[in-house]
Parts: C-alpha cells; structure tokens; sequence
C-alpha cells in the first residue's frame, strides 16, 4: 500500500512546494515595495514645512513611477509570452513527428513500478525534455537508454524512485510553472496589482532560467554518456549520480542518497 502511494506522495510534495514557493516570493516581494516606497518618500520629504508646491510635485512622482514601471513590465510580460506561444506551438509539431517516427518513448515509460504518470502529464514533460534535446532524435534515443538503464539499476524497493523526481519532481514542475505564468499573463493580466505584476515576472524569468539550466544540464549529461567519461555507461553509480545532480540543483526536492 506504502509503495502504491508513493506518486501521489510525491505530487503532494510538489503541491506544497508551489505554495510555499509562491507565499515566499510574495513575502519577498512586499518586502521589496516597501524598500522602494519607503525610499521615494525620503526623496518626497520636504526639508521645510513652506514649500507645500514642491511637496505636491514631488508626491506626484512615486504615482507616475510605478505607472511607467507597471507599463514597463506588462510589456515585458507580453514580449515573453508572444515568444512562449510560438514555442509552444512548435512543441506541438516536433513531438508530433517524433511520435510519427516512432520515437515518442516517453508516451510508454514508466519511472517506478509503483505508480504512473497521466497522459496531461507526459505532455508537459514531452515539451521541456524534447525541446531541450532541440528535438533531435540520436539525443532522444540517448536519453532512452539512459532511462532504461536506470530503471532497471535503481532499487525501487528501497528508495522513492530517483527517475519519479527527475520527471515529475523537475522536468514536470518547470513547464508547468511556466505554463501557469503563460496563462495568467493571457488571461489574468488586467487584475493584477503592481507587486503582482512584479512577483510575475519574477516568477516567470525564474521559471525561464531554470528551464535554459534544465537543457544545459541534460545535453551536458548525454555528451557525458556518449564520450563514456568516467566509465558512466557502465558504472551505473556514476549514471545514477549525473541525474541525481539535475534533480538537487534544478527540482522542487532533493532526492535521497
């Protein structure tokens, strides 16, 4: 029963994660509005009581700054989503000729034998582990191997399934926060607040370099494996600890040893 439950532990987990991710970066960026309100009230403060006309000008400012900053990131926020809808849409294409070719085995794999993962699911992760391979079918192959190596070297009995956090509990949560920022810019834009607007795109430029450091990472691993540096084809030890790696530094958990 311990072992059927295991995924949906592990999902919970990530659940709890968003959340207190999300309530500490709106911590942080509160803290961060009041710094900036804090130091445009210095700068409005006059120095003698009489000058009621500069006051005045200078109170204006803070308005007009955030309105030109509000501006300025919604525009941001614009720019990236246009480019996260094309890639989206090549997405879509790509995967279909890989699944067209026959090569589509994520659509079959299974990180554990003790849970599987939904066919939404796989989607997302599709999107973020073959356009980080730039779709090309020998990395893809690679990949497959590795994958399968792992799973048969990986004891499932004794620990949660390291292939479960690399799927899910890292590929999965990176596009899916992506995809949240994307559809909360298309459809939730205009009911946002500045610190909003602010927590946002922090959220979304983070969401951003974690997916660029995700590709890096994992071309970075197939070349590894393809040079056969430090015995990694065969000394599965070594295999196990190149994912394990992308996991630490790049999922929402660390796994364990």
């Amino acid at each position: 029963m311990i072992k059927e439950n295991i995924l949906t532990k592990i999902k919970s987990n990530i659940i709890k994660f968003n959340i207190t991710t999300i309530l500490s970066l709106m911590c942080i960026s509160c803290s961060l509005v009041d710094q900036i309100d804090t130091k445009l009230k210095s700068l409005t403060n006059p120095k003698e009581n009489n000058q009621n006309c500069l006051n005045q000008s200078h109170n204006l400012k803070p308005s007009n700054q955030k309105s030109l900053e509000k501006e300025d990131i919604i525009s941001k926020l614009k720019a990236i989503s246009k480019k996260l809808k094309a890639q989206e849409k090549k997405d879509n294409i790509e995967i279909a000729k890989i699944a067209a070719a026959k090569l589509d085995f994520l659509d079959t794999f299974k990180a554990s034998p003790y849970g599987t993962l939904y066919k939404d699911e796989k989607i997302v992760i599709k999107k973020i582990i073959y356009s980080s391979l730039n779709y090309n079918t020998q990395k893809i192959n690679t990949l497959k191997e590795i994958l399968e190596k792992l799973y048969q070297y990986i004891d499932h009995e004794r620990v949660p399934p390291l292939l479960i956090y690399f799927l899910h509990g890292t590929a999965f949560f990176i596009q899916k926060e992506l995809e949240g920022c994307l559809e909360l810019i298309q459809n939730g834009l205009h009911n946002l607040k500045q610190n909003e607007f602010e927590l946002l795109h922090g959220a979304l430029e983070k969401s951003l370099t974690l997916k660029q450091e995700f590709a890096k990472k994992l071309n970075e691993t197939i070349e590894a494996y393809n040079q056969n540096l430090y015995n990694i084809k065969t000394d599965m030890k070594q295999l196990t600890w190149q994912i394990y790696e992308v996991c630490k530094e790049l999922g929402t958990f660390k796994p364990i040893d």
